[in-house]
């Protein structure tokens, strides 16, 4: 293995490959991503891989939007024909009750008209006619993306690393980082179980698992971690794989749900349970919990009423004060950037993020602005906190 790097990216989900990938494009090939696994078997693996582009805080919608544009069409982007990211374009429709809520969501979808994001206000007649199984009495606004959808998160994490390899990068897996190694205030490189490897730059990029790496540096990385349940739940019809995802506000979860393999997959936007290691979660599924889920989605698609639970999956999240992540170079240790925090968003985001990542690490002005993901903003009072309050939809 070679043990000089210009750049050494630790963590193998969608924002380390798509930052490694990044910048080989950019020129910088001598480069080396390591995982303690393999690549996307962190969270990742685990995400349910919605991709939309409704934000209230602008600088989401501009990375959602860039990135958004990748999972359509990865061959291009990738320069590569074989990339695929299993993208399905199924639509996403957002739904919110009467009074502020509502406003919200018609003010923030002109807002994102303005900046260039394919999204409208549609009619309860047009949502059904997307998606004819939904119960919309209650709902005053509907916000539509025609262009939006959900993909493969695996499929999507090992097309960004091959066509980073391809350009010259190299990867190791179930090569765990035990250390990030400083002196005198600058990165020397990392630590392994396989030895000393050293470089320029670091790149801490572990998500849940980032306080492994920071902890010893002294930094406050301002997160916790929580356990993230995705439900599975099946009626006597098949659910049509390009049925419109939904994201509920008129619940107090902000419950989502899209197709999975002919059943419906759901989630929610709220925290979920805390958990001091993301390696040891419980892996049962909170019973009040699937009685609200089951409850919410009867309410909602009244054809599920007398719906199974089929599975259950659980994934960690890596949540921060105001719900958006940390991008940026970590403080008093020169050469070290940290991209954490991704609160359930990271998967949607990570093609923009990388490139913006690879653009501040190589010296460049980022395409978009990403001073706001500032680790200091915490201390300073400039948390990002959209219309609609911290959470999964800022």
């Amino acid at each position: 293995m070679q043990k000089q790097y210009e750049v050494v990216v630790i963590g193998g989900g969608a924002v380390g490959v798509s930052t490694l990938f990044y910048l080989a494009e950019l020129g910088c090939t001598n480069t080396l991503l390591l995982d303690r696994g393999a690549v996307a078997s962190g969270g990742t693996g685990k995400s349910c891989a919605i991709v939309r582009t409704h934000y209230s805080i602008l600088s989401n919608t501009e990375l959602a939007a860039q990135s958004l544009a990748v999972f359509r069409d990865p061959a291009t982007a990738l320069d590569d024909p074989e990339a695929d990211c299993g993208f399905v374009n199924s639509g996403y429709l957002i739904l919110a009750g009467e009074g502020d809520t509502a406003n919200h969501l018609v003010g923030n979808l002109a807002l994102q008209r303005r900046h260039g994001a394919k999204t409208e206000e549609i009619s309860e007649a047009e949502a059904l006619r997307l998606h004819p199984l939904l119960h919309l009495a209650d709902v005053a606004a509907i916000g539509y993306e025609p262009e939006s959808g959900y993909a493969d998160p695996r499929l999507t994490a090992m097309s960004f690393a091959r066509a980073a390899t391809k350009r010259g990068a190299t990867i190791r897996t179930n090569t765990p980082v035990t250390e990030i190694v400083v002196a005198d205030g600058r990165v020397q490189g990392v630590r392994t179980a396989d030895g000393e490897v050293n470089a320029d730059v670091v790149v801490a990029a572990a998500g849940p698992w980032t306080r492994d790496l920071t902890d010893a540096l002294g930094i406050d990385v301002r997160f916790q971690n929580y356990r993230h349940t995705v439900l599975t739940l099946r009626t006597t019809e098949p659910y049509r794989r390009d049925l419109p995802i939904v994201k509920d506000l008129t619940v107090q979860n902000k419950m989502y749900f899209r197709p999975e393999s002919e059943t419906v997959l759901v989630g929610t936007g709220d925290y979920g349970a805390p958990v001091a290691d993301p390696d040891d979660m419980d892996v049962q599924p909170d019973e009040d919990l699937v009685v609200l889920q089951a409850r919410q989605i009867a309410r909602r698609m009244p054809s599920f009423e007398d719906a199974s639970i089929v599975g259950s999956w659980f994934g960690p999240y890596d949540i921060t004060p105001d719900w958006n992540p940390v991008i940026d170079a970590a403080p008093d240790v020169d050469g070290l950037y940290l991209a954490f925090g991704f609160s359930g968003h990271g998967f949607k985001l990570a093609p923009a993020v990388g490139k913006m990542l690879a653009q501040r690490i190589l010296g460049l002005v980022p395409d978009i602005d990403i001073d706001g993901y500032r680790l200091a903003r915490f201390a300073e009072g400039g948390e990002l906190v959209g219309v609609y309050g911290a959470g999964s939809i800022s």
